[in-house]
């Protein structure tokens, strides 16, 4: 039997377009459905709305994960089967950046006599995460190159975000978490990596559920979820196409940090209780983005805002590649560590 994924028997979590109900559109790494069924098997209708790369969804179905290549256009893909007759928890999930595509849900197909239960509980807590590739854990499963430099030819079919240290805090808090992460990405525009050679930074995507140039942009409505805690991790690209930017503290750093706290003001306009998390990654960089990081959380008021600068143990230095599933571990008991530190009037 189809069922149509909207509706309280499913859980949605993420930037997902829901402007046709029927059919959902994950576009954000991690954006994910969740549903419980009875039953031996499930299948999914899906549709491949084509970006510029390796297109994947991921699967969890009671803690066995995979990851697939979707194909172009539209595809009915087996979720599970073989099953005892009895309920099953399961995750459908972007498992990379929507850079490469987004992904329409068709409908899910459940085998003869199989029956739709009530969805997981989401947790009480809630996260935001902007971030860049990092975040959204691209080439995370590329264990082989722990410490190592990426693996060449790699064009996503090592990217992973449920594996990412993100959607990890999430399930260790535990919290629901919205990733709004992309590979590449930059504050401004005209640096970074995303859509090179005309760059977009995270200032033209922070607002948007869909982002990408190869579709139609679209508005995001920040009463869909309100955070208790936001976590920015951007900082990674900005040094692009100048090396040495961020020491132009006339020209350069003065104009990102002011950008970079603007962005942040607007989005906490929507969560004023929010508290703040400014942290880079353990993948190598120069610590003079640290720096201008801590001089954003004082020049926002510092802890006695709500503004926290998180430095990770092995931040900046742990990687020449991204970080793989040890090194996103790492970042999330750190993150996860911090978190149950602060007060618990934050989860209110």
């Amino acid at each position: 039997m189809k069922y149509y994924i909207n509706g309280d028997k499913f859980g949605l979590t993420g930037r997902i377009d829901i402007s046709e109900p029927d059919t959902p559109v994950l576009i954000w790494a991690g954006s994910y459905i969740s549903f419980c069924f009875k039953g031996t098997g499930a299948s999914l209708e899906l549709e491949n709305l084509q970006g510029w790369g390796y297109n994947c969804i991921g699967f969890v179905v009671d803690g066995e994960e995979r990851v697939i290549k979707t194909e172009k256009g539209r595809s009915l893909v087996t979720l599970c089967g073989g099953l005892a007759d009895k309920p099953h928890e399961c995750y459908i999930y972007r498992a990379n950046s929507g850079g490469c595509g987004y992904i329409k849900l068709h409908g899910l197909i459940l085998e003869d006599g199989a029956q739709l239960l009530d969805p997981p509980k989401k947790p009480k807590k809630r996260i935001e995460f902007y971030g860049d590739s990092v975040t959204a854990g691209e080439v995370v499963d590329a264990d082989e190159f722990t410490g190592l430099a990426d693996p060449e030819g790699n064009i996503g079919q090592y990217d992973n975000s449920w594996h990412s240290y993100a959607m990890r805090v999430g399930r260790m808090l535990p919290a629901e978490v919205h990733n709004v992460s992309q590979g590449g990405i930059a504050i401004l525009d005209g640096t970074g990596y995303f859509e090179m050679p005309k760059m977009i930074g995270m200032e033209s995507c922070y607002d948007k559920l869909r982002y990408c140039s190869f579709d139609e942009k679209t508005p995001w409505s920040f009463s869909r979820f309100r955070p208790h805690v936001i976590v920015f991790a951007i900082g990674q690209n900005d040094h692009n196409p100048n090396p040495d930017c961020i020491y132009d503290k006339v020209n350069y750093r003065r104009k990102w940090e002011d950008r970079y706290i603007s962005m942040i003001t607007k989005i906490r306009h929507y969560s004023p209780d929010a508290v703040i998390v400014l942290a880079l990654t353990v993948l190598n960089h120069d610590p003079a983005w640290d720096e201008a990081i801590a001089e954003i959380k004082d020049r926002m008021g510092g802890e006695k805002n709500g503004v926290y600068h998180l430095v990770y143990s092995r931040c900046g230095k742990a990687t020449p590649g991204h970080p793989r599933n040890l090194e996103q571990q790492e970042m999330a008991k750190e993150l996860t560590d911090f978190l149950n530190s602060l007060p618990k009037s934050t989860w209110r």
